[in-house]
């Protein structure tokens, strides 16, 4: 299985086994410079990031002091709307006269297109990965409470082999109980700030931060919730370009910036199972399944 194929059935982590077409995914990257390179990988940094941002929480209630405890996977998909599926990519090189054409993103068909130039030469844009979600998932550790405040993370760690090295998933959250400061009210309520980063080798290094206010109510079985939040990421790419050999690196921003969230979780005694969707720039699912103590 090519070495690219890894990287993605590992950002899947079994959710989802991308079919390349019998294409290798480096030879895709390599062929771009980091003009025509961050047009065509924008799409990844903007539905990665906001996967990173997500299923972090289930519920907004936090005992004021007491233990509790939820330890699940969480799967998050982010779906891929049609305009990043394409980009304006530039001719580069010594391909004579310049010339613009709509070609696939990453994300996008995965035909090559092909333009013509002087004395019959020809200039190749490669294909996408034809797909319209990308998935990923990540063990969730939340356990708290001193004074209404609890403590989330996120780790995981893979070896892919010696031409990237160690894929790394590190993520952490702090939570506060704000609902503690007002008598009576009638629902959760709670604060939450959350840091993500999301390496493979030299190859990509993605970071994501949220802040948000969550809200929750049970009722018999159900608990539903939901939030406003503010967020942002990056990613940085390393390649080089298969021309010249020369060294590529840029950064990208997320799309997402402001996202609000509703999701409802089933309280089957300590099983927990959660879904909810986030409206966004780049919108996306949230599933999980886990154990919880004192968490409802």
């Amino acid at each position: 299985m090519k070495k690219f194929r890894k990287l993605f059935i590992f950002l899947g982590i079994a959710l989802l086994s991308i079919n390349l077409h019998g294409q290798d995914f480096e030879d895709f990257i390599r062929k771009y410079t980091d003009a025509n390179g961050k047009l065509y990988m924008q799409p990844l940094a903007d539905a990665f990031g906001a996967n990173l941002n997500s299923g972090l929480y289930h519920n907004a209630r936090i005992e004021k002091n007491g233990f509790q405890l939820y330890l699940g996977l969480t799967a998050m998909v982010a779906y891929i709307p049609e305009q990043n599926r394409t980009f304006e990519g530039t001719t580069q090189g010594y391909f004579s006269p310049e010339q613009k054409a709509t070609v696939p993103t990453i994300f996008g068909n995965s035909q090559i297109v092909e333009v013509s130039g002087e004395e019959g030469t020809s200039y190749t844009f490669p294909g996408g990965l034809n797909v319209n979600q990308l998935p990923l998932a990540a063990p969730t550790l939340s356990i708290g409470s001193l004074y209404g405040t609890d403590a989330t993370f996120r780790y995981m760690a893979a070896d892919i082999g010696d031409d990237f090295g160690t894929l790394s998933f590190f993520g952490w959250g702090i939570r506060h109980n704000v609902d503690q400061y007002f008598d009576m009210l009638p629902l959760n309520l709670a604060a939450g700030f959350y840091m993500q980063s999301f390496r493979v080798g030299d190859f990509i290094d993605a970071k994501a931060w949220l802040f948000n206010l969550q809200g929750s109510y049970s009722w018999h079985l159900l608990t539903f919730y939901g939030g406003l939040g503010f967020e942002n990421s990056t990613m940085a790419v390393d390649y080089v370009y298969e021309e010249d050999d020369t060294e590529v690196s840029f950064n990208m921003k997320g799309a997402n910036k402001l996202r609000g969230t509703l999701g409802v979780t089933i309280n089957l005694g300590p099983v927990k199972v959660h879904s909810d969707y986030t409206l966004a720039n780049q919108s996306l699912l949230t599933m999980g399944l886990g154990i919880g103590i004192n968490d409802r």
